[in-house]
């Protein structure tokens, strides 16, 4: 038997086996009881598709020859078979655990007629595939493994002890997770005199209020572990409030969100309240200060004690506070000047400009605070080394020593008299939440407390963090200076595409210049011609009259 016998030999795909694709928009049955002889010859000269697709094709065929002989003439036909949905559910839906696979197909053919000659042009099937997510995790999905108690245990041991007759008073921004009362535990567990915490979700706009039981067990673990709360304790605000917002709607929440987290302070009996100051967001910025300064002189009439604290920012974009300047004018507006007060946070400082890594550099930069805003104002710091270099305005903490502010900077900070008794908080990251970072940067910064910049001591200790965040530091470094290539080698060929422009500009009107006065002495070329030749004739004219006239004359002297 030859291939082709072969081929007729082999039965056409029936509607059976492509029930999903079988019918038309009408709801016609398919194709297997067409008589036409061309088209009983097209299916018999068709393969057995296997794949899904051209089971499709084959289909779109058939109904496509069928339409196109129950027209009359010749031309061109094309048939298009609506999209067919199939759903396939993968997995156990008794255990909610599924994925549901939504396929649609849609055919189109075109068939050309010519006489009693059919031919199928062209075929094509177009598939679409949405996978949607299951309802609940795949059960093989690997699960949270639960603390065992020994592992419990070990989270309650202290890293280190607290240095309490240390004037200055460290500590970091550490979890209140399951109870705001947990955050005592998990500072005294570092060694630190004084710490952050969050009294709220900063992520939410609105949070359930504390329980008695939570406000009393804060107030008893603060006492057990001699901590001062007034003073020593520095809850950091949510990072959607914005009080320098202009829309009326937003600064209402961002407002309500703000005085609730100062009223949640006093329940916790604590005296400070550290926040940024917000964003202008493009609008002028001596209005954006006068918002802030008035929701906070209303904050300040609805609680009763607790510190309102700016902190100083990196100064991206439209965020206020990256200058002294905006902090003194902030001050200068509020009422209550005994309820105001400013943080400094040392990376954001550096980045913003403010240079504290040499002696010289940051004693100048203390002289500035106290002659802008006052130490009488000074509150609290932020202490934190820079993953970016000075001035850059970002805001991208680095762990102490390791970044470009370096050992150097903390050294002077640890050594300055008017930070006694101050918070001063670590807000460096973490490796996989290990605390104990947190506790070795504790008494790395207390152990520079009066070293001098030239101490052996000193210089040892700088080096080997030097050393071990210079591989960080120069991929940063490598990375900025691509960038700014990638940005020099922009602006080059804006440069140079104006440059082309105004050259072909000005070759242009150039041209332009050198034809106009040919034109314009052609045109008086021409202009003077005529003039000659009107006076010629004019000339010739008066000539012809003064010999008419003279002939005139003659006549009349004969007569």
């Amino acid at each position: 038997m030859t291939k082709r016998s072969r081929r007729q030999a082999q039965s056409p795909p029936s509607d059976d086996d492509n029930s999903d694709f079988s019918r038309g928009s009408d709801g016609d049955p398919g194709f297997g009881n067409i008589s036409q002889p061309a088209t009983q010859s097209f299916l018999q000269d068709s393969r057995v598709r296997k794949s899904r697709g051209a089971a499709i094709a084959s289909t779109a065929k058939r109904r496509a020859v069928a339409d196109a002989e129950g027209d009359e003439g010749d031309g061109e036909t094309v048939v298009k078979i609506k999209k067919a949905r199939r759903n396939t559910i993968i997995g156990k839906l008794e255990d909610l655990d599924f994925q549901v696979e939504e396929e649609e197909e849609e055919v189109s053919s075109s068939i050309k007629k010519s006489g009693a000659k059919l031919k199928v042009d062209t075929v094509s099937v177009k598939t679409t595939k949405t996978v949607k997510t299951p309802a609940k995790a795949m059960k093989d999905a690997p699960k949270r493994q639960r603390k065992t108690k020994e592992e419990k245990e070990a989270e309650k041991m202290p890293l280190a002890d607290r240095a309490l007759k240390c004037a200055f008073k460290i500590g970091a921004h550490v979890s209140s997770a399951a109870g705001v009362e947990n955050s005592l535990t998990n500072a005294a567990r570092i060694g630190a005199n004084a710490f952050a915490l969050f009294l709220k979700s900063q992520r939410k706009w609105e949070s359930p209020p504390y329980k008695p039981a939570n406000i009393t067990a804060f107030k008893k673990f603060t006492k057990a572990q001699n901590y001062d709360s007034r003073k020593h304790m520095l809850p950091h605000g949510s990072y959607l409030v914005n009080l320098a917002q202009k829309d009326k709607e937003k600064a209402t929440k961002a407002y309500t969100s703000f005085v609730d987290d100062l009223k949640r302070a006093e329940l916790l009996d604590i005296g400070l309240f550290n926040f940024h100051p917000g964003s202008s967001l493009g609008e002028p910025r001596d209005e954006a200060i006068e918002r802030i300064a008035t929701a906070l002189n209303r904050a300040h009439k609805e609680t009763s004690f607790v510190k309102t604290v700016l902190e100083t920012m990196a100064g991206q974009g439209n965020v206020i506070g990256c200058k002294f300047e905006d902090l003194r004018d902030i001050i200068a507006l509020v009422e209550d000047k005994s309820r105001v007060g400013v943080c400094i946070d040392t990376c954001h400082s550096f980045s913003a400009g403010y240079d504290l890594r040499s002696p010289e550099t940051y004693r100048a930069v203390m002289k500035e605070f106290d002659e802008v805003i006052g130490f009488e104002y000074l509150s609290a710091l932020h202490l934190n080394d820079s993953k970016v270099p000075f001035n850059s305005h970002r805001d991208l903490h680095q762990n102490i020593g390791l970044g470009f502010l370096g050992l150097s900077a903390f050294r002077n900070v640890m050594n300055t008299k008017e930070f006694h008794d101050l918070p001063m908080v670590l807000e460096t990251p973490l490796a996989d939440d290990d605390v104990s970072v947190w506790a070795k940067e504790i008494k790395l910064l207390e152990s520079l407390v009066g070293l001098e910049a030239d101490d052996p001591t000193f210089l040892v200790l700088e080096k080997e963090y030097a050393d071990k965040g210079a591989a960080e530091r120069k991929a940063v470094l490598d990375k900025l200076e691509k960038k700014e290539a990638e940005k020099e080698e922009k602006e080059a060929k804006k440069k140079e595409k104006a440059e082309k422009k105004a050259a072909k500009d000005k070759l242009k009107d150039e041209k332009a210049k050198k034809k106009t006065p040919r034109k314009a002495t052609t045109a008086t070329k021409r202009g003077k011609a005529t003039k000659d030749t009107s006076q010629s004739d004019s000339s010739e004219l008066t000539e012809l009259e003064t010999e008419s006239d003279s002939d005139a004359s003659s006549c009349g002297g004969k007569h």
